[in-house]
This record gives C-alpha cells, structure tokens and sequence, in this order.
C-alpha cells in the first residue's frame, strides 16, 4: 500500500490538451435562427403569359415544342382544314421524307393514303425491297363500319427500288361478339419480285377478350 502512495505523490500531474470551441458568429446564428425564404420567380410585365403575348398576324402560327427538328411529329400549317400532311421519317432502316392525304373521313368510313421517297440502309427490314438504295414507297389505309358491331379495314404497303418490288396486303374483319368479347379474322399476302421465298399468305382467327 505504502509503494501505492509513494507513487501517487511523486507521479508527475498529468494535462490534458482541450481544444477551444469556436465561436459562431452572428450573422450564421441569426441565419440558422431565421433562414431566408425562397421566393417564387414572377415575370413583372407578364412576359411569358400566353394571354399577354402580342396577337399573330392571320396566316401565321406560333412555334411551340412539336415543331422542333427531329421529334418526327406533322410540319402542320395555318389552314386546318386541309388534310393532307409531310413528314420526315428516320430510323435503322431508311430515311427520307412521307406526303400524305387524309382523302376521307367520317364516324362510319376513312380513307388515307401516302407516299415516300426515301433511301433503305437495311433490307427486308420494314416491308422493304432485297437491297438497300433510293425506293419509292406507299401505304393506303381502309377502315369501314359495318353496323355498330363490325369493322372491316385494309392496309396496303408497297415499295419498289433497285432490288425489285415488295407487296404486302392486309386485310381485318373485327366483330365485338359482347363488351368484352371480340371475333377478329383476317387474311394477309405478301410478294417479292426478286426474292420468290418472301411470298407467302396467313389467315388468321382469334377470339379476344379485354379484362
């Protein structure tokens, strides 16, 4: 016991470094006390309001978001009433440019045809030709109502180039049997003129039913 002691009263006293804690300053207080509030951003003079543009001068449109290069949507113009439409068209497949003319339409019955004049990067690939190479291509589409319950409708595709001319033909019988309950049949050939081993023909039934 009496070494315990020894060493206790003649042991060097032991200090230990504590780091001073840093002031805050003010303004950080008062900050974190009260933190500024985010405002709205207005325009003062109502810039960006549709209502407060400037009118357009009749003929004229404005351009908006659909009308910027490379979205694929419809080049539309003033006149409404017209029904007939150009677009660009691009993929892996081909590229080039579509006119088109909705020549009819109504509640029972429509008619719409195009045409393209296009370049093919890929063949076969899309109803196309054998080869690659500038073709020419049209489509037509035929919907009819038959009643309330029955719908007949036609798709007509056909692109001619270097490599020939490919043909395919589509053509749909749909009757709604119940709400939910829907017969569809329908018959489809299509030919290649310099690749006999494409031409073939389907028929098809199916009975569908929505959940």
């Amino acid at each position: 016991m009496l070494p315990l002691l020894w060493l206790a009263f003649t042991a060097p006293p032991i200090t230990l470094d504590i780091a001073s804690t840093p002031v805050i300053e003010p303004a950080v207080v008062q900050r974190l006390l009260a933190p500024p509030q985010c405002l709205a951003a207005s325009c003062v003079h109502g810039e960006w309001l549709v209502d407060a543009m400037a009118d357009i001068p009749a003929g004229q449109r404005r351009i908006d978001a659909e009308d910027l290069p490379g979205n694929g949507s419809l080049l539309r113009i003033a006149d409404r009433t017209r029904r007939d439409w150009m677009k660009p068209q691009g993929s892996n497949d081909r590229v080039g440019m579509q006119y088109g003319v909705n020549a009819f339409a109504s509640e029972e019955a429509s008619v719409a045809f195009s045409v393209d004049t296009a370049y093919r990067l890929q063949a076969y690939a899309d109803d196309g030709t054998a080869g690659t190479g500038p073709v020419l291509r049209g489509q037509l589409e035929w919907r009819q109502a038959l009643g309330e319950r029955a719908r007949l409708s036609q798709t007509t595709r056909v692109e001619t180039g270097q490599h020939g001319t490919y043909l395919r033909n589509s053509l749909l019988f749909n009757l709604r049997l119940q709400r939910d309950l829907t017969l569809s049949s329908g018959v489809e050939f299509r030919r290649d003129s310099d690749a006999s081993g494409r031409n073939q023909t389907d028929a098809t039934l199916n009975l569908r039913y929505a959940f």
